[in-house]
């Protein structure tokens, strides 16, 4: 196995898709020399440690605190937190908070720390880990405790600092957020401006007026939907070159998807593991010496291998990986040991009986429908596309009724029909005909 260098201890936010890798490669909690630095996709904040700044933390356990708890325009898009975590309020030297970070955001397998009782991270109940654990599993515990920041159980939040920063979230979870909200009330406004302009004026000029404002709203609200969400993802962050890659080895047909896109990779300080359907979750490598994955997990049931688990030092699976799909067809472990040893991962057995869950198999390599791209956040819903297709469908078919001659209107309408509809028909069958294809 490879030597490790120590380097400063990090939380990275939990796992993204596609159009919000951006998101999860800026925000991060981390300890550098004696301050603590919070970034989130928009602000940074960073604190001394000791009594001139983070003195001490309180954890509010099983629920959020008002700050956390009310959803504010700035935090459309980013997902609900899991209220079993509670919040961790940053202190100061008299107890004040200077700050509220919500626990579910800084778990990088999603909104709650698995165990090896649910290694697999299915049928895990929100309020299987309690509420001390959830802590101590997230890494805020042992990472407070490592900088002499000691931590206490609250039942209600401090009172907040005179420079309290408020609740600091790592940044958007899905491709539609606050902008969306901003295209639907300019689409609504538009069409009520329309309804009156139609109703009281008259002759070319309200006819122009009406044109503009029927296509421009929904040219408006193409771009910033689906526009952006497309956009997003063509701009996503690929991350550096990677030291070592694990790439699946199944012995069980898998779709095209995940034979191609998914991967562990080790970069810099970092593991990512990229899912098929293009989740990236960042990892903390061994040289975290707080936070860092430390052993991937063989798990055998009787013998049999049915899992590999990267756990951290406190036991806390990072990443499960199914045997069948991603070790299978390598029955003699080579590139599970090559990765391990380049990326300075031990690899070890471990005897656990095999999951009730994990009969179900890899969820991200078989073939996805709609309800399952619908029940996470990819790019944008199906909504917006039927939503264009009828506005801009409605609004050629009403123009050709009503006369309308102007080269504006049909012209934001195509460019709406194509910025919406068109990548959404073509993504559809890239899915169905290429990438859910059984390998």
């Amino acid at each position: 196995m490879s030597a490790v260098t120590t380097v400063a201890p990090a939380l990275p936010a939990g796992q993204r898709p596609l159009v919000r890798w951006g998101v999860l490669r800026r925000a991060g909690v981390t300890v550098e020399g004696d301050r603590l630095t919070v970034r989130t996709s928009v602000r940074t904040r960073s604190w001394a440690l000791g009594p001139g700044g983070v003195a001490s933390a309180a954890h509010l356990t099983g629920r959020l605190c008002d700050a956390a708890g009310h959803a504010g325009w700035g935090d459309i898009g980013r997902g609900n937190p899991n209220k079993a975590g509670g919040c961790l309020h940053l202190c100061d030297a008299t107890g004040a908070g200077l700050a509220c970070l919500i626990v579910s955001d800084w778990v990088p397998v999603g909104p709650t720390p698995l165990t090896l009782a649910h290694p697999d991270g299915l049928s895990v109940p929100v309020d299987d880990t309690k509420t001390g654990d959830f802590l101590r599993l997230s890494g805020f515990a042992d990472l407070l405790d490592r900088h002499g920041v000691p931590v206490r159980e609250a039942s209600e939040p401090p009172p907040p600092a005179a420079a309290f920063a408020g609740t600091l979230r790592p940044g958007a979870k899905d491709a539609l957020g606050l902008p969306a909200l901003v295209a639907i009330a300019q689409l609504v406004l538009c069409w009520l401006v329309m309804f009156f302009v139609g109703g009281l004026g008259s002759g070319p000029g309200a006819e122009r007026a009406v044109e503009l404002l029927m296509s421009g709203s929904t040219l408006v609200f193409a771009a910033l939907t689906a526009g952006r969400a497309f956009l997003l993802g063509a701009l996503a962050p690929r991350g550096g070159r990677a030291s070592a890659e694990l790439r699946p080895s199944p012995s069980v047909p898998v779709t095209r998807a995940f034979r191609d896109r998914s991967v562990l990779r080790a970069v810099g300080e970092n593991l990512e593991l990229r899912t098929a359907q293009n989740v990236l979750r960042l990892l903390r490598g061994p040289a975290d010496p707080v936070l860092g994955v430390r052993e991937a997990l063989i798990l055998n049931d009787r013998g049999r291998p049915w899992g590999v688990a990267l756990v951290d030092g406190r036991r806390a699976v990072q990443a499960f990986l199914h045997w069948d799909t991603w070790c299978g067809g390598d029955p003699g472990q080579a590139r599970l040991r090559a990765f391990a040893d380049a990326a300075g991962i031990a690899v070890r057995p471990h005897e656990l009986r095999r999951s009730r869950t994990a009969g179900e198999g890899d969820r991200t390599a078989r073939r996805w429908t709609a309800r399952d791209y619908r029940s996470d956040a990819f790019a944008f819903p199906a909504w917006v596309a039927f939503l264009l297709l009828f506005l801009t469908g409605f609004q050629v078919v009403f123009g050709a009724w009503a006369g309308f001659d102007g080269a504006l209107f049909y012209l934001f309408n195509g460019l709406a029909f194509a910025i919406g509809c068109v990548p959404y028909a073509v993504r559809a069958c890239w899915r169905t005909f290429r990438l859910n294809r059984m390998v």
